[in-house]
């Protein structure tokens, strides 16, 4: 059975419960993860990253349940002691079991990737978009939040550079590398610095996803005058989809109550 046609599952994250779905990559022949959503463990409440988890919050609250009542995901376990491994015959489906392995595998092999950057950026190496845009895709995918911050910070100041001075290679890495830090940023809980990355990207090459984002970061920042401008924009070359809708209908409300 093909991994990608198991559904959504769950782990801890940074943030709190995330939800992964496994997607066929057909162009390389392979498979990759992908965090869709994350769900408060208190509340319930869903930060939908993909469509579909933001169309399905039930959904999304019933994979994280079904984690956080899962026995066999939380017992301790090391690799080095055979004894410690989950049983596979008794209380474990197997299929599930594998899928955890298979993740694991895709999460080394993704930490590995990112650690050689981080230690090329240390030793003061001048990374290609390239590898920049790469590396900050994986840290998106598997939503390493915390183990972000530190490399956008460092190489968010370049890819400003390079949207200033609309300087682009025939990849667009750098557009799509600003895009990236914009959304691990907003997932952070900073809109304010997200927009400013939207904005970078919007600056070398403009389409409806990154507008749309531009606008939705504005509207977190709570950056009205920012706001109009991208829905502006937007309505210039594309119709409102309904989320983007909904925040121009919230701008045109009038204001209420008058002086004290």
């Amino acid at each position: 059975m093909a991994l990608s046609l198991m559904g959504e599952f769950a782990l801890s994250g940074d943030r709190g419960i995330d939800v992964f779905r496994c997607l066929d990559d057909e162009r390389h022949r392979r498979h990759r993860y992908e965090c869709i959503a994350t769900v408060c463990p208190d509340t319930e409440s869903v930060n939908g990253f993909a469509s579909h988890a933001r169309q399905n919050p039930a959904k999304m609250q019933a994979v994280a349940r079904t984690f956080s009542e899962s026995g066999f995901l939380m017992q301790d376990m090391r690799l080095g002691d055979p004894s410690s491994y989950p049983n596979s015959v008794t209380g474990v489906d197997p299929l599930q079991l594998f899928l955890y392995l298979d993740f694991f595998r895709a999460w080394q092999v993704a930490d590995q990737a990112v650690a050689r950057v981080e230690e090329r950026l240390g030793g003061g190496a001048l990374l290609q978009p390239s590898e920049i845009s790469r590396t900050l895709k994986l840290l998106l995918d598997f939503n390493r939040i915390k183990r972000a911050a530190p490399f956008v910070a460092a190489v968010l100041p370049a890819l400003l550079q390079a949207a200033t001075q609309k300087s682009e290679d025939r990849w667009q890495n750098n557009g799509f590398a600003l895009r990236i830090a914009g959304d691990l940023l907003r997932r952070s809980g900073e809109p304010e610095k997200a927009l400013v990355c939207y904005e970078g990207a919007l600056a070398l090459g403009v389409n409806p996803h990154r507008c749309g984002l531009a606008i939705q970061a504005a509207h977190d920042a709570r950056n009205l005058e920012a706001v109009k401008r991208h829905l502006a924009a937007f309505e210039e070359n594309w119709p409102l989809p309904e989320t983007l809708a909904s925040i121009k209908a919230e701008t045109q409300k009038p204001l209420t109550g008058g002086p004290n």
